[in-house]
């Protein structure tokens, strides 16, 4: 399994900088931390990709299969543009989303998928503490072009079913303990993904991401912890 990638500290400087000083008409509040929202790359053909937000630049040399972690940021409404070498004049971008204050989001940009263009979705995330008491959760998102349907088995046990892409599953409650996990198309008992091993923390949360693309073999499983 990939470490999760991290954002290195100029990269996270230069994010919180950038939205503080975005226009505070596109603000309801102008505290830092009052969201949560964190930025996972899943386009294999896009290169390194820039992100935007309200046109300011804040993140450069995203690299696939790696995340920002949560960054804070002001609640309010915000457009997120995201530039690739591949994407050329066909950039992803969104219409303004609204980010409450509280909450926790993941902003997630998709490669393409059949003759559909690469896309940005936003997620809304748990809230930290939510897990039952003395589980852990996890979530699968579909990220994987040309996959299909797929499933979460969890020690050769199926988890979560026909997860489409660009979605996520809902949440699968586990104990605290170390799993394998891989990743099976919905309609066939193939494996595309995996298996990894995950040791989950009770109280934590986890998101489960299939990246790459099923034309070139190279799927892959990819884990991002949520915090607690």
């Amino acid at each position: 399994m990939n470490t999760p990638g991290i954002m290195r500290p100029s990269g996270l400087l230069l994010l919180i900088i950038l939205i503080s000083l975005l226009a505070p008409g596109c603000r309801t509040n102008s505290h830092s931390d009052d969201v949560q929202v964190r930025f996972i790359d899943a386009v294999p053909e896009g290169g390194d990709l820039t992100v935007s937000v309200d046109g300011q630049r804040v993140w450069k040399n995203a690299r696939f299969r790696s995340s920002t972690g949560y960054q804070g940021m002001g609640a309010g409404s915000y457009s997120v543009r995201v530039d690739g070498d591949s994407l050329g004049a066909n950039p992803m971008t969104s219409r303004p989303l609204a980010f409450e204050k509280g909450r926790r989001y993941t902003v997630l940009a998709l490669g393409r998928e059949g003759g559909a263009a690469a896309r940005v979705v936003v997620l809304e995330d748990a809230a930290p503490n939510t897990s039952p008491l003395g589980k852990a959760e996890v979530r699968l998102i579909q990220a994987a072009s040309g996959a299909g349907p797929v499933d979460l088995v969890v020690n050769n046990i199926v988890g979560v079913k026909a997860i489409r892409y660009g979605r996520r599953s809902e949440p699968l409650s586990l104990d605290r303990g170390s799993y394998d996990l891989k990743v099976v198309a919905s309609d066939t008992p193939d494996t595309l993904a995996g298996p990894i091993s995950l040791s989950l923390d009770a109280g934590h949360s986890y998101t489960l991401v299939t990246m790459g693309s099923s034309a070139s073999g190279d799927l892959s499983l990819e884990a991002f912890p949520d915090g607690r």
